[in-house]
């Protein structure tokens, strides 16, 4: 039989083990979010503004997309000249008046193409389609021609566009993408779930294109249109569900440079509020980056549950007969906060919230292990599409 010293000393061993885990996830986390660029200010007229096409897909998105097109169409690229900002509005099988809106934006502005499509083809994810059929509307690629793709739940401010392609041409990318940033009546999706989210996403992809996968984020993506074709365009990533990370990798794979922006105080989201809509969001995400694995989905949920709750546990085990383990885990919740505060803050999430760190990752494991319930019972659908892997 164990002696209960034993077996208590073999769980300080264990839980020694997972918060100096906590100290190198932290560190690498504190260390993904400073790789994340600097947008910079729009640059002069002293080189000829490119032409670029924007690609709005659009399901299902009556509430916003008026929004969102009216911060398109006042960009300040292209208020000079016409022709070097088009916008195409894919409606993808919507079933409210996102179609009409769009068609009425068309009647008072050229510069804006209305497109249909019912259902995508087999073997596509909806949205994957909806950009390639935007960007085929567009007709052949003129000579530095740059593609904007924008999430119909989002707003611009003015100057974005000139201020994404002032970042590019300064950091020689051909590739860049920024999230939005919260609404101003956000709800608890912001605090609660983006950080430790951003923090997962982050460890399989990085922000500067230097690690296995190049990071980007669906909301905003601007590339060039020669790197695009390049990759072969969408229908390389019919398929694919992560398709923002996944262009992003195919654009660095194939000798481009690729890089995450902090362009969040200049372009905003509603996708994910409410609370409901942003789990849900989150869910569909990590659903698909795990191509549906239930028991993937279950151990990634069960380790960040454990890597969340493991420096306080430390603090409380340890408080009485093991000093070591009380510091570790003390500096285990300080670094897990600092690394919160980092990923809050890129975010404009609440980053005094740091402290609730062990909560909020704990809050995003169990989102996780709502993913594999779903996946294993073949539920998983967005905007009443049911996901196929």
């Amino acid at each position: 039989m164990v002696s209960p010293r034993r077996h208590t000393s073999r769980w300080s061993w264990v839980l020694g083990a997972v918060t100096a885990g906590v100290l190198i996830r932290s560190a690498r986390t504190i260390r993904q979010t400073r790789a994340i660029a600097a947008l910079r200010e729009p640059r002069s007229g002293a080189v000829a503004p490119p032409k670029v096409t924007v690609v709005v897909p659009a399901r299902d998105e009556a509430a916003v997309l008026a929004d969102c097109l009216d911060s398109i169409v006042s960009q300040t690229h292209g208020a000079e000249h016409e022709r070097l900002l088009r916008v195409i509005v894919v409606d993808d099988g919507s079933t409210d008046g996102t179609g009409e809106i769009a068609r009425e934006f068309a009647r008072r502005d050229p510069r804006v193409v209305p497109i249909r499509v019912d259902s995508p083809p087999p073997g596509w994810g909806g949205k994957v389609h909806a950009m390639h059929v935007g960007v085929e509307a567009a007709g052949p690629p003129e000579a530095g021609e740059w593609l904007l793709f924008l999430d119909a739940d989002t707003v611009a401010a003015p100057d974005l566009l000139s201020r994404l392609l002032a970042t590019a041409d300064a950091i020689e990318a051909d590739l860049v993408s920024t999230p939005g940033g919260p609404p101003p009546q956000h709800s608890a999706t912001w605090p609660l779930l983006m950080p430790p989210g951003l923090q997962l996403i982050g460890e399989n992809a990085s922000p500067d294109g230097r690690g296995r996968k190049a990071f980007a984020i669906g909301h905003c993506i601007l590339v060039r249109r020669s790197h695009y074709e390049k990759v072969g365009g969408w229908a390389a990533f019919a398929a694919i569900r992560n398709e923002d990370v996944a262009i992003a990798t195919a654009v660095r794979d194939h000798g481009g440079t690729t890089r995450t922006v902090d362009g969040l105080d200049h372009l905003r989201t509603s996708g994910m509020d409410p609370f409901k809509r942003g789990w849900a969001s989150f869910r569909k995400s990590f659903v698909a980056g795990t191509k549906g694995s239930a028991p993937l989905l279950a151990a990634i949920g069960l380790g960040q549950i454990a890597m969340s709750v493991a420096a306080p546990l430390s603090v409380l085990v340890g408080r009485e007969r093991r000093p070591a383990l009380t510091a570790l885990g003390l500096i285990g919740c300080a670094a897990q906060s600092a690394a919160h505060a980092g990923t809050a803050k890129y975010m404009r999430a609440h980053p005094e919230l740091a402290p609730l760190a062990p909560i909020s990752g704990t809050a995003f494991g169990v989102l996780l292990l709502d993913g594999a319930v779903r996946a294993h019972r073949g539920r998983e659908q967005w905007k009443g599409r049911r996901s196929r892997f």
